[in-house]
């Protein structure tokens, strides 16, 4: 049951940084505005709406807390189970009610990416780093949280690339290079975050700081960890730098794609060594709660992509 849970927990952080991090872009689009947001707006606000299916899917996760955190059987005054409770549903509450007015209370935009930095930090080590109860990482939360504003980015590409893929004029050209140098500069932000936490930890040398790396640099998880430098960093930053590249929208589309795979392994590089630490391995349920929550997040979204293209308000600050 453990191992079934630990991996409904990956999955589940997938599909939820897909739609916070899609709530978040369209934050700072709000913020910023521009023609550049026109082609993937529509795809960002139908995902964030997506975040109360989203949490209602967290309840396995609460309900099988005992099983998948090992503070559980010897709880502390924050790690304990009433009060991970009330504090998971307190974020998923104020992920949700940012989700839902984002897309139409402008206003909400700045205090509203504020509020998730600080929730999502905050989040990220009660559901991840409490799987290692005894390590801590001030930036973890950053690292987290620019993973899934990658994410939300590149499932925007990818769906407005597809959809603009027949376009050949300058209008879209201009705004796919756009949307790819946003690519790059999460790509950058991802790698400069995650370099910088693994120099400091791994620099002191502390037992009790360099145990969360251990697995994953130790044992075969390494072979994840190159993955994630070749994929999610090296070969994406090499394609972005080419103004060509960005300004094609077939190819933005496989980028974004490909980052998204890369986003994918990231999630279970962050949460399955914690659990599985001789080395790296892949469990049935691993494949399995990931079909269905993609399966079913996919097929919800369709339908509100099919809502939000009714709603002209979903351009209204493109």
């Amino acid at each position: 049951m453990s191992e079934a849970l630990h991996s409904y927990l990956a999955a589940w952080l997938f599909v939820l940084g897909l739609s916070l991090g899609s709530m978040a872009n369209l934050m700072v689009h709000t913020l910023t505005g521009g023609r550049w947001g026109e082609p993937v707006r529509p795809a960002w606000a139908a995902a964030s709406r997506l975040m109360p299916f989203v949490a209602l899917a967290a309840l396995p996760i609460l309900l099988g807390a005992a099983s998948i955190f090992p503070w559980a059987h010897d709880p502390g005054r924050w790690l304990n189970l009433p009060f991970f409770e009330v504090r998971s549903v307190a974020y998923l509450v104020v992920f949700s009610a940012l989700a839902w007015l984002a897309p139409v209370k402008p206003r909400l935009a700045a205090p509203g990416l504020v509020i998730y930095t600080l929730t999502i930090s905050l989040a990220s080590f009660d559901w991840i780093v409490s799987l290692m109860p005894h390590w801590y990482s001030s930036g973890f939360g950053l690292v987290v949280g620019t993973g899934q504003m990658l994410a939300g980015a590149a499932f925007g590409v990818a769906v407005a690339a597809r959809a603009w893929r027949d376009r050949d004029d300058e209008g879209a050209r201009l705004r796919f290079n756009d949307l790819g140098n946003l690519l790059l500069m999460y790509v950058l932000t991802w790698a400069y975050l995650a370099y910088t936490q693994y120099l400091v930890i791994w620099s002191e040398n502390l037992p009790h700081e360099i145990r969360w790396y251990v697995p994953r640099t130790q044992t075969g998880w390494a072979a994840l960890g190159f993955f994630l430098i070749a994929f999610h960093f090296f070969v994406p930053l090499l394609i972005l730098l080419s103004r060509t590249a960005k300004r094609a929208p077939r190819i933005a589309g496989g980028i974004a794609a490909a980052l998204l795979v890369a986003h994918l392994a990231d999630v279970y590089w962050l949460v399955i060594p914690s659990v599985r630490p001789d080395g790296i391995s892949v469990r049935w349920s691993d494949p399995v709660m990931l079909a269905i929550l993609l399966a079913g997040w996919w097929l919800l979204w369709r339908r509100s992509m099919r809502a939000t293209a009714a709603e002209p308000e979903a351009l209204a600050h493109a």
